[in-house]
């Protein structure tokens, strides 16, 4: 029996002044913009940034989100958990912000729930619980660029379309999903209920009745 042992390649990044590996999450040097006697950049320290990474790179990959999301995840949470406001608590806000200001449609509760698997939890919270988490955290923080304005109708029907999408093109075809996301769209103009209700109504809607049983289950 042989041992294999690999050695990381090492794809660099410049993180608020620090190198970081992409994949393993090491330190491997500082920028000349920010040394390391900068002790505002460097105060959660290397390990702590290499760990703020590495957890925003798992969500971002369980999440389906891009490269350039996870960037604004770490320097976002890193900036928050100056504020005192806690690792966890802070990648959260950090997540849900870059979807907010990069237009990815991701749910609440389900970037809770991935951020909960990441520790080895399987916790859900509902979309409220985690609204009540966020209004705290803004509290703390008390600067306009970090706010978070609250989803609207078309947000939640684009987060629900990502969610249910793979089931419907695997059991109807694309067409047919194209077709939903047509008729939900010109549906969801009409109704005025609060926003997550009235994307799923619209959804519903355009569903026909043998899935519509399934579709349901999943955005409950």
């Amino acid at each position: 029996m042989s041992l294999t042992i690999t050695t990381c390649k090492h794809h660099v990044a410049d993180i608020e002044g620090e190198f970081v590996c992409k994949d393993c999450g090491k330190v491997l040097g500082y920028s000349e913009v920010a040394s390391v006697n900068d002790k505002n950049t460097h105060s959660i320290g290397m390990f702590g940034l290499s760990e703020h990474y590495a957890i925003a790179a798992r969500l971002a990959k369980n999440l389906n989100l891009p490269q350039f999301a996870i960037q604004t995840i770490v320097q976002t949470s890193i900036k928050l958990c100056k504020k005192n406001i806690s690792k966890k608590y802070a990648i959260l806000f950090a997540t849900i912000y870059a979807c907010r200001i990069h237009e990815i449609p991701r749910l609440l509760e389900d970037i809770f729930l991935e951020l909960e698997n990441s520790s080895g939890k399987k916790i859900r919270r509902s979309e409220k619980a985690v609204l009540r988490s966020l209004n705290k955290i803004s509290k703390k923080i008390d600067e306009e660029q970090f706010r978070i304005i609250s989803p609207t109708k078309y947000h939640y029907h684009q987060a629900y379309l990502a969610k249910i999408q793979h089931i419907i093109i695997n059991e109807a075809g694309n067409e047919y999903f194209e077709t939903i996301r047509t008729r939900s769209y010109r549906m969801l103009q009409s109704i005025d209920t609060d926003p997550s209700s009235s994307a799923k109504e619209a959804i519903l809607s355009s569903t026909t009745s043998i899935m519509r049983p399934k579709i349901r289950e999943i955005l409950a």
